[in-house]
């Protein structure tokens, strides 16, 4: 599932977007497109803006005049580059349209002092610097706030093997020419249109098919803030990605390799195979190699049937066999058996090794230079529009789906949880902070390893150090165990919430209950830690009622933050509701019908292809329930919360209190005073109680505010009283007090977390994979 990116700031034009510049420049585009394709079909000239029928032109119709007639009268050549240039201005101001205001979050990066170390010699130990090199390369859609970890571990790993490279992230440059928040718009799209927006560029030259029929889809129509712009947008689009892809091919000098290794994870087979055709073409003899978590399985072998440029498909984790896969190149020896890798025999055939062993973790960890990435911002000019993270593992694989995989999560063979030891990860961090100024890391693991609680956690808050942490969490956590999070700077955490519901919860085998992901949301919000977290609908098996209790429960939790996004569960590959449909009331229909426009290959190809697939439920499942209801709710969950919603539980020192009530953000709040007692019974609730042993439990914990409240009968009518009020809330056979208790309420860092987030893209599940080439 996808969460749309929220704008983010362009820290260098204070200037937003002007309404009547971005209009004017839409109207010059679409003539000079107009014109163009009246040259391909040798057309008549077309109507200008003009031709209303009778009476006088407008101001409008006379400009489109007058540029229809300026725009035929241009050469092809002149023609070509004032297309290419309006649509990079057209592109440029939509960006500035969906810009946020305001200035960018978070410290600064030591550009001088990363500058003044380029001039420093190449480290070359053990390496040929003067031999034949290996390129890395990522493409879009990656995310441009983050460089290339994958690139950066593959880089690490050859050098230990003696063989030089560069690394290219070039999905930034591609970020920079459209503008950073139109890419981080379609970026987060994921699936087919990002793929359409470069395949067509490899199948139009390849096969005379420029992929018409995407645009008959109105990809952009839906949900789309701007559909008004949808169509221009992608129709700009077009000359801006040609001019990319050939520039990439001027800007470096592919001479000086043998070997280029692409990097795919989500969304990249496009831009990949657009580009892997350029380089072919211009160096036929170099070797292109694919590799990523969008080759596992089946879809990195069928790469290999669709796209004849492609030497070899790595399955695997590439830091293990991409060594020798260079040597082999070099030396000219055939690939087969080489684990995990995909290549093809004299007679074209392509074949597949078996998978390689996995990736040992423990003592010793590649290092990860981003020199390149952060010099790339420089010469691109984005050192003021936005603040990078640095990405960073400490752990692959899943020590929960290595037990029990969640019914839709898509993880392939990279299950298995390994670790590495604590101190290893935090003499990277240190190092990576020293070199580049940056604190602030975004950890590429499917989940925190669990023992950091008790070692890396405790010892970076030990030493003082005021980063800023991304981690993926599991939703069980205890108090303690966030506030552990909390002090070492964890401040964004994506904990895999996906349901409110028990019924739900069960069916996708999460592990968890609703009352902790509730208690999840109300503890981090009171430290200060942001919660990336999705609300899933239409699983197999789920019946009406799931969804009645959550549109009851969800109004009482609008001071708690809302779902990031939501909607029907994907049928993703790898996920037990793929593997084993019938199983679950799933009915496999092959891949998701949209991709057939950005890869028109056979059908039995492309159902091998992609990672998002279509499915019917089995009709024994019963009708599908409605959800209309949670939706509605969850809009209006947003939209107190961004009013302000909040429910408060104020202490005073004599240990009597009040909770405040604003969760009705059109209404003044409502005070609901409590004594000592009653404060001390709500404390009591903070993490929940078992109904029935709650009196008997405060008894046990306080015996004389037990008796001031009348004991067991007295402490049933006061919470009975509480959850008439919505104070507190019955789940799971559980009380639970949902007020964030204002004495605890983080202070750690002025800015709202939420700002920081906004500027860096919410990557989806598979882009966290460190496998590649």
């Amino acid at each position: 599932m996808t969460v749309r990116e929220d704008p983010v700031v362009d820290g260098s034009d204070p200037g937003r977007s002007d309404p009547v510049r971005l209009q004017l420049l839409r109207l010059l585009f679409t003539l000079a497109d107009t014109e163009k394709a009246r040259r391909a079909e040798k057309g008549p000239l077309p109507p200008t803006a003009g031709d209303h029928g009778a009476g006088q032109p407008t101001a409008a119709g006379g400009l489109g005049a007058a540029v229809t007639a300026t725009m035929a009268s241009l050469g092809t050549a002149e023609l070509e580059r004032e297309h290419r240039r309006l649509a990079r201005c057209f592109l440029q101001e939509v960006d500035r349209l969906i810009a946020g205001s305001g200035s960018l979050p978070g410290e600064r990066v030591d550009f001088p002092g990363l500058m003044a170390r380029e001039a420093q010699t190449r480290e070359t130990e053990g390496t040929d610097a003067a031999g034949p090199r290996v390129a890395l390369v990522s493409l879009p859609w990656m995310s441009p706030t983050l460089p290339s970890i994958q690139l950066a571990t593959l880089a690490s790993a050859l050098r230990q093997e003696g063989i030089a490279s560069d690394v290219h992230e070039m999905y930034v440059d591609y970020a920079a020419r459209i503008g950073l928040n139109l890419y981080n718009v379609l970026g987060n799209l994921l699936g087919p249109l990002p793929e359409w927006i470069f395949s067509q560029h490899y199948y139009g030259p390849e096969h005379g098919d420029h992929l018409t029929g995407m645009l008959e889809q109105r990809p952009l129509g839906v949900g789309f803030p701007w559909p008004e712009l949808a169509d221009t947008i992608l129709a700009a689009l077009a000359p801006v990605t040609e001019e990319y892809l050939a520039d990439l091919v001027d800007e470096v000098d592919w001479s000086a390799y043998d070997v280029v290794g692409f990097s795919l994870t989500i969304s990249q087979l496009g831009a990949s195979m657009a580009f892997a055709r350029r380089l072919k073409h211009a160096f036929p003899s170099l070797r292109i190699v694919f590799g990523g978590s969008q080759c596992a399985g089946p879809m990195g072998s069928t790469i290999m049937r669709i796209c004849p440029y492609v030497d070899a498909v790595v399955h695997v984790e590439g830091e293990q066999v991409l060594g020798e896969l260079v040597r082999r190149f070099r030396d000219d020896r055939p690939l087969s058996g080489l684990a995990g890798v995909s290549s093809r025999t004299a007679d074209g055939e392509v074949v597949t090794a078996p998978a390689a062993e996995l990736v040992v973790a423990g003592s010793r960890k590649l290092e990860l230079d981003y020199d390149a990435y952060f010099h790339r911002l420089a010469r691109l000019g984005l050192t003021e529009k936005m603040n990078p993270w640095l990405p960073f593992e400490s752990s692959r694989g899943c020590w929960y789906g290595q037990k029990v995989q969640c019914t839709f999560c898509g993880l392939h063979d990279i299950m298995d949880f390994r670790a590495w030891d604590a101190d290893v990860v935090l003499a990277q961090l240190e190092s990576l902070q020293e070199r580049y100024g940056v604190g602030r890391f975004y950890s590429m693991d499917l989940i925190m390893p669990r023992e950091y609680l008790r070692n890396l956690l405790p010892e970076i808050a030990a030493r003082g150090h005021d980063w800023m942490f991304f981690y993926e969490i599991k939703a069980n956590m205890r108090r303690s165990e966030l506030e552990t999070l909390a002090a070492a700077g964890v401040r964004w955490v994506q904990p895999g919430i996906e349901s409110l519901d028990a019924d739900l919860l069960s069916l996708m085998r999460k592990g968890v209950k609703p009352f902790q992901n509730i208690q999840l949301l109300k503890w981090c919000q009171e430290l200060g830690i942001y919660c990336g977290w999705n609300l899933l609908f239409g699983l197999p098996g789920e019946g009406q009622a799931s969804y009645t209790r959550m549109a009851e429960l969800i109004p009482k939790l609008t001071h708690l933050q809302p779902p990031s996004g939501g909607g029907r569960f994907q049928l993703h590959r790898f996920s037990p509701y793929f593997e084993q449909p019938e199983a679950h009331g799933v009915r496999w229909e092959g891949a998701h019908r949209m991709f057939a426009y950005a890869f028109p290959v056979d059908k039995a190809d492309l159902d091998q292809l992609v990672y998002l697939h279509d499915f019917t439920l089995d009709p024994s499942l019963g009708e599908p329930v409605d959800t209309s209801e949670v939706e509605a709710a969850v809009v209006e969950w947003r939209r107190a919360n961004q009013a302000g919603a909040r429910l408060e539980f104020i202490e005073r020192p004599d240990e009597e209190g009040v909770i405040v009530d604003h969760r009705d953000v059109g209404n003044p709040p409502v005070r609901h005073p409590l004594d000592r007692a009653g404060s001390a019974l709500y404390r009591h609730l903070d993490a929940g109680m078992a109904e029935g042993q709650l009196a008997e439990k405060f008894r046990d914990e306080d015996r004389d505010a037990f008796e001031a409240l009348g004991g067991a009968g007295g402490i049933t009518g006061l919470v009975e009283q509480w959850l008439s009020d919505g104070l507190v809330i019955r789940i799971d056979g559980k009380i639970l007090a949902i007020a964030l208790r204002a004495s605890r309420m983080a202070d750690r860092n002025p800015e709202p977390m939420a700002a920081v987030v906004e500027t860096v893209r919410e990557a989806p599940l598979d882009n966290r994979t460190a496998v590649m080439a």
